[in-house]
């Protein structure tokens, strides 16, 4: 019994339960690993007068719509498709695409192929210079888009930085925080 008792304190003991975690030490003629430190600009997103101020809803659909709530309001969608390594359902509409998890939006996208999205109740042309007029200054420029945050919820621009074109714009959870 008591060969047990020492056994699991041991282990406890080993696998850092409970005690100081010593930084790990390079073998003989191995660098160092890499420390990699991660910053948070954690802050408001930059609105001017004329821009939208809450990205609540992306073409009439909001995060916590159910999948009834996006049927209702879209309508049947052309294709349904279950990915199950997520367990994403993707209700695939002519310009747009929602993904449901459980039974609940998990992203809105609108794809390229859309003449114009709509963010509350503004309509915004598919072009970069009518996005930043309606949405004002981004939060911040990541290398594949622009992404604009308020209350949780992030609205990426995506933007093909060679040419210019909009790629997409998707509305999803901001779990940064």
């Amino acid at each position: 019994m008591w060969n047990v008792a020492l056994l699991m304190v041991g282990l406890l003991i080993y696998s850092g339960g409970g005690g100081a975690v010593a930084e790990p030490q390079p073998s003989a003629g191995m660098s160092p690993p890499p420390i990699i430190h991660a910053a948070s600009d954690v802050g408001q997103a930059q609105t001017s007068d004329n821009s939208t101020e809450s990205y609540g809803t992306l073409n009439g659909i909001s995060l916590t719509d159910n999948k009834h709530d996006v049927i209702r309001k879209l309508g049947t969608p052309a294709r349904i498709e279950h990915e199950e390594l997520t367990g994403i359902t993707k209700l695939d509409y002519k310009d747009m695409e929602v993904g449901v998890r459980n039974g609940y939006t998990e992203y809105v996208h609108v794809k390229p192929s859309a003449v114009s999205f709509q963010v509350e109740d503004q309509r915004i042309g598919m072009t970069t210079d009518q996005i930043r007029a309606s949405l004002g200054k981004p939060y911040f420029k990541a290398e594949d888009g622009d992404v604009y945050l308020e209350n949780h919820q992030a609205l990426k621009v995506f933007i093909d930085r060679d040419s210019g074109e909009i790629a997409g714009i998707d509305l999803f959870f901001d779990y940064s925080d």
